[in-house]
């Protein structure tokens, strides 16, 4: 079986304290250690070699049952973890509030039991945690019972009962909208702003279903973020920005005036700010776009930002946004330093967004001229990138890798790409007439002679056969060929 980094990952996620109380907690049992000399190693490494752990440990006893001491490492790790972070996060203490309430039950502590659950109970209902609060009123329900049994009728089972119905609405309510929004993401995600025909009439369904339609069916704050963020997603899937710039401002007055709700959900947090930010660029708004990349910048020094996965996924907005800018707005950029910025941080990147920094950073170099770099980028996508994965930008990517071979000239290689990239629109499930009638055109260009094709630019003969813009990453495409092929 081949090795797993997985180990490895876990121990370069940590940050400073938590390795610390890990080395506390291992500390508290007498004698040297193997998982914690395995950890220290792990630590120092720059990348997972287990050939070299092997080599590290050469002579020990314990290599013989190396993956088992790895997989007992990344326990107590996972336990440590457990323990330091036991009260970081509300959900972290009400499952501890409840476990509080299931020991005191057990040892018939009643009134005690009543004050736990009446302190978490006060809890989950700020922060509309609905799962903890059904299992809250369900332990109400077995105390009741125990009233009953002492003669004590100071509460009906009623109350409870109608209580319970009303969280359990509120509870299905909130899963519906999240059934959309996964929905709407999964849909995007694979097909990005040019979904299969399928998904195109799975995303009319969404937009038309009364959920969406109708602000008062959102029971809960919760529900309302979700229902804005999908009306803001399926605003961009329509190419309608400005639309979709007024949903995502929305959603973040929402999570704004509800600071709980920031800290709970602050990935979407993050995302709706990035969402609003590209709205802003598209609408060529520099100073609105400005201050949202301000504000994500200050979001560097708040405590509920500082988990890794928060951090990488900031830095990650931002780089992706600092590129979306310079194409817009003229800026200039250092790519390389940017590129490299991203590299250190390759083990935490997402499969779409390396596609995405790769796409939007080939752009960039063919925008300002530099069509070997760009070519580059537009490899490493062509041939390590998830073909399932945003096949817009896939079929994008390749429409620049033929314009980057025709302005190096290398037309053998251009007339095989234009074959290819034919024969995958042909393949596709939607209509892209426009798209190949393009790529004639592309041809048409490619058999001129040098002499010929300045004229057959500046007369607008590529230009006026570019598919009409639908949305933002069209939007893109169409710009950087503008200013590329000058």
């Amino acid at each position: 079986m081949k090795p797993t980094h997985d180990l490895f990952d876990l121990v370069h996620s940590l940050t400073k304290s938590e390795k610390r109380f890990f080395k506390l907690q291992s500390s508290l049992q007498a004698g040297e250690k193997n998982y914690v000399r395995l950890f220290d190693l792990l630590e120092k490494m720059d990348h997972y070699d287990e050939d070299f752990v092997k080599e590290s440990f050469k002579g020990e006893l314990f290599l013989k049952h190396l993956p088992s001491e790895k997989n007992h490492l990344f326990k107590l790790i996972l336990k440590a973890l457990r323990s330091y972070h036991g009260e970081s996060t509300v959900r972290s203490v009400l499952k501890q509030a409840l476990k509080n309430v299931d020991i005191l039950h057990k040892k018939g502590l009643f009134e005690e039991c009543k004050k736990e659950l009446k302190r978490a109970k006060k809890l989950a209902t700020a922060y509309e945690f609905f799962y903890y609060l059904f299992e809250i009123i369900s332990w109400q329900k077995n105390l009741l019972e125990e009233d009953y049994e002492n003669g004590e009728f100071v509460q009906s089972i009623d109350e409870i009962a109608e209580e319970e119905s009303q969280i359990l609405l509120q509870l299905q309510n909130l899963a519906q909208y999240q059934v959309i929004y996964g929905k709407v993401n999964a849909i995007f995600r694979s097909g990005g702003f040019t979904p299969s025909k399928v998904h195109e009439e799975m995303l009319n369904e969404i937009l038309g279903s009364k959920l969406l339609q109708d602000p008062t069916l959102a029971m809960s704050i919760r529900s309302k973020c979700i229902r804005l963020y999908s009306l803001g997603f399926c605003a961009i899937a329509e190419s309608n920005i400005k639309k979709a710039a007024e949903y995502f401002t929305e959603v973040i007055a929402v999570f704004e005036e509800n600071e709980w709700l920031r800290e709970d959900k602050a990935k979407r947090y993050l995302r709706s700010l990035g969402q609003l930010l590209t709205c802003r660029v598209l609408l060529n708004d520099r100073a609105g776009a400005t201050d949202i990349y301000k504000k994500l910048e200050s979001l560097e020094d708040k405590e509920q930002f500082q988990d890794p996965d928060l951090i990488a996924f900031r830095f990650r907005i931002l780089k992706q946004i600092q590129v979306e800018m310079a194409l817009m707005f003229e800026q200039k950029i250092q790519s390389d330093e940017l590129f490299a910025a991203i590299q250190q941080t390759k083990n935490v990147l997402s499969k779409e967004f390396e596609m995405m920094i790769h796409y939007r950073l080939a752009l960039y170099e063919f925008s300002c001229g530099f069509h070997q770099r760009a070519l580059k980028h537009v490899n490493e996508i062509i041939n390590n990138s998830d073909k399932e994965l945003r096949q817009d930008i896939y079929g994008h990517v390749r429409v620049l890798n033929i314009l980057i071979h025709l302005c190096l000239g290398n037309t053998d290689l251009v007339e095989y790409a234009l074959k290819s990239t034919i024969r995958f629109y042909t393949q596709r499930e939607r209509d892209h007439e426009a798209d190949i009638q393009f790529l004639k055109t592309l041809r048409a260009y490619n058999k001129l002679s040098p002499f010929e094709k300045p004229t057959f630019f500046k007369e607008g003969r590529i230009m006026s056969e570019f598919p009409s813009v639908k949305n933002m990453e069209d939007r893109f495409l169409e710009l950087v060929i503008k200013k590329g092929m000058i």
